[in-house]
């Protein structure tokens, strides 16, 4: 029976594993989207401009490019589920990290033109989750053939493609929109960005946690 568990495990470790990302479902049931859609609806004087125009490799081993959008601190609603008990067990079970823990969450909010360029995460996020609040917001860029990829490295890609890049082997990664399903990446170790926004708004909740 244990060896039958473990089977049906294995490819959601090997897909973490291997592209740096998975799906989780069944982790968001929709009273609890509507609670968070709505708290991120109302909280929307409280946006803090999100913008600087660098490219640099920071300390930390993270990298960054220019960037324009707003953040709007978590509510009651964002914070009980970054700290929730079951999502942090199917966290732990889909990426194969037990010791992640939670360090909290935010609220993106891009309108029309707003955008992220290539970069990577803070050290301390080893997992990522990003929840669509919108149903229209477009995918945002990934590049799985670039895992860990040093600043030097990462600069040259950005030398050579722009902060968009596009085409093979770079690839984009939907957010889903209210489905049960929420969106885990490896946003420290793999690069991403969100081109220019074409639509009149999108909101993101996004949450962090690191392996101890």
């Amino acid at each position: 029976m244990e060896t039958e568990a473990l089977a049906e495990r294995l490819p959601v470790r090997t897909a973490w594993e291997e592209s740096g990302t998975v799906l989780v479902s069944g982790v968001l049931p929709p009273e609890r989207f509507k609670a968070l859609e709505e708290e991120a609806g109302d909280r929307l004087d409280l946006v803090r401009p999100h913008v600087h125009d660098h490219t640099a490799a920071h300390r930390d081993g993270s990298f960054a490019t220019p960037v324009h959008c707003g953040f709007i601190p978590p509510g009651p609603e964002l914070e009980r589920l970054a700290y929730d008990r079951e999502l942090l067990a199917a966290l732990r079970e889909a990426t194969g990290i037990p010791r992640l823990v939670p360090r909290g969450g935010a609220v993106v909010l891009y309108r029309a033109g707003d955008f992220q360029g290539l970069h990577t995460d803070s050290s301390k996020s080893t997992v990522t989750v990003g929840i669509a609040l919108t149903p229209d917001l477009p995918p945002m860029g990934w590049a799985p053939h670039l895992r860990q990829a040093d600043g030097r490295q990462l600069a040259d890609v950005v030398a050579e493609h722009g902060i968009f890049p596009e085409g093979k082997p770079f690839t984009t990664l939907p957010h889903p929109y209210n489905d049960g399903t929420v969106r885990a990446f490896a946003g420290y170790h793999f690069p991403h960005w969100r081109p220019r926004l074409t639509v009149p708004a999108g909101l993101l909740a996004t949450m962090s946690f690191m392996d101890l």
